[in-house]
């Protein structure tokens, strides 16, 4: 195998995957994280993020009545300027509560890199907490 062939093979590769990455948020405005960091956690709860009106994003965390967790989302947004922070803690969605929210104009790649959950809230203690999986997730 040729030098050039040898080199030009994963960079195929890799500006597929770019491609893939780019093109598949611009569908939904709504995106899960993937791998799903609270897939080992009962009772079940959900982590997402929003795309809403404009450049406007939500980070949602919807659990069960008193369950809170620990866990922000770290995020790099490439919009006009680059930009890295964080979502700030994440509010249980139950009622009238809404989740952190952020003007994060064109693509902005979020990460869930652990944290906790815990299903009754830090009062009751009935309940184990559940550590966290990695989540990753993508608006434009």
């Amino acid at each position: 195998m040729s030098t050039l062939a040898a080199f030009a093979r994963p960079v195929a590769v890799a500006a597929l995957g770019a491609a893939a990455l780019f093109a598949a948020p611009a569908a939904a405005s709504a995106a899960p994280f993937m791998p799903d960091p609270l897939a080992n956690c009962k009772p079940a709860a959900t982590l997402g993020v929003e795309k809403e009106e404009g450049d406007l994003v939500e980070w949602d965390f919807d659990a069960p009545e008193g369950a809170t967790t620990d866990a922000q989302v770290t995020y790099l947004n490439i919009g006009q300027a680059p930009t890295i922070g964080t979502s700030g803690p994440l509010v249980n969605e139950t009622g009238d509560a809404e989740g952190p929210e952020k003007v994060l104009p064109g693509f902005t790649a979020h990460l869930i890199p652990g944290g906790t959950y815990d299903p009754d809230g830090p009062a009751k203690n009935g309940v184990a907490t559940c550590p966290l999986g990695f989540g990753f997730a993508v608006t434009q």
